[in-house]
């Protein structure tokens, strides 16, 4: 009788437990986390790739221009190093993206593919832009020092704030305007010097930011 009574009560335990409003919220909540975390098109994880990038290719660049007088500009094997760890995030993010989006269709995909082409046409113009100034007669200190390194986090910075705000994405717009907020300072800091800010600056805040990915949700 005792074991009776005690099985029919454990499984009476059980299905409240079950059946226990809070901890299924609590368990949906966990679930809804783990869902966006693996479906994430920006996963904490890439977010750091990217600042490990960050870090080697403008430090790479400060390497080769660091005490230049007067300033030339970026080694070749400098340039190679930034260009090929930017290949290298580039196949990730479409490999993560290709994942990420596998079955979505609609409005949504059509979405990411016009920001796509906003952020390309952005990084273009800053490259067109930069063989401008050289066309019109700008120092090598502009066109191959603070310009290429500070304008990029400007324009693509500006840019990712405003379809973030549009978006009200507030996890994202903090990030960009910690970008433009570091483009503009070190700009300041000269055509040498700028490549080792941004290279430790944006690894920090590529590391902050992935940090806040994993403990807080997206608003």
């Amino acid at each position: 009788m005792n074991g009776t009574h005690d099985t029919s009560e454990t499984t009476t335990a059980d299905e409240g437990d079950e059946l226990d409003p809070k901890a299924a919220a609590t368990l949906l909540e966990q679930t809804k986390r783990q869902a966006q975390r693996q479906f994430e098109l920006n996963p904490p994880l890439l977010t750091l790739v990217r600042a490990a990038v960050i870090l080697v290719g403008y430090g790479a660049v400060w390497w080769s221009v660091r005490g230049q007088h007067p300033y030339e500009g970026p080694s070749l094997a400098a340039l190679a190093v930034i260009y090929t760890a930017v290949i290298v995030v580039l196949v990730i993010t479409a490999a993560v993206f290709t994942r990420a989006t596998t079955g979505v269709s609609g409005q949504s995909r059509r979405q990411r593919g016009a920001y796509g082409v906003a952020f390309g046409t952005a990084w273009i113009a800053v490259s067109v832009f930069q063989g401008a100034l050289y066309h019109d007669g700008a120092s090598h200190a502009i066109v191959y020092g603070v310009f290429p390194a500070a304008g990029q986090l400007l324009v693509l910075g500006a840019a990712a704030a405003a379809m973030a705000a549009a978006r009200e994405d507030w996890r994202t717009l903090g990030l960009a305007i910690a970008v433009v907020a570091l483009g503009t300072g070190s700009a300041f800091a000269g055509p040498a010097a700028v490549w080792g800010i941004i290279a430790v600056g944006g690894c920090v805040i590529g590391i902050g930011y992935a940090a806040v990915q994993v403990w807080l949700p997206r608003a």
